[in-house]
């Protein structure tokens, strides 16, 4: 599955393709979920686990009601547990998500290879740059 046919306010059903989708949020109390995408945002009537395997894993899921895509994240808050896409698209992430989270947006990694050059001694305007930051 490469796209999906989402409803806008208008009823009218436009084809988004999965690469442009931010996050898919379920609407409580319905059976709707909320598609957040570049063009805006609309819905479809799906509940989250099959629409996540319609998918086939495309999406990372945050929580048990949302699916994002994590190849459009440019932020992460890890305190508030909050993924950004554009400056006011966001969506929450669970805590049990975290660590995977981490080791697929390599948020970890870049403090790891930090420490590790200001030990192995590398050159002395790096160390002086890395340690002012």
């Amino acid at each position: 599955m490469e796209h999906l046919y989402v409803q806008d306010e208008d009823s009218f059903f436009i084809k988004i393709a999965l690469e442009d989708i931010y996050y898919i949020e379920t609407i409580k109390s319905t059976h709707y979920c909320k598609v957040v995408h570049r063009n805006g945002e609309g819905r479809i009537h799906a509940d989250i686990k099959p629409l996540d395997r319609k998918t086939g894993g495309y999406f990372f899921k945050t929580k048990s009601s949302t699916l994002a895509n994590i190849k459009l994240v440019w932020g992460v808050d890890t305190k508030y547990r909050i993924l950004y896409f554009e400056k006011n698209i966001h969506c929450s992430y669970a805590a049990r998500v975290s660590k995977e989270l981490k080791e697929r947006l390599p948020l970890t990694y870049f403090r790891e290879n930090v420490k590790s050059m200001l030990y192995e001694g590398g050159d002395e305007d790096e160390q002086d740059a890395v340690a002012s930051v």
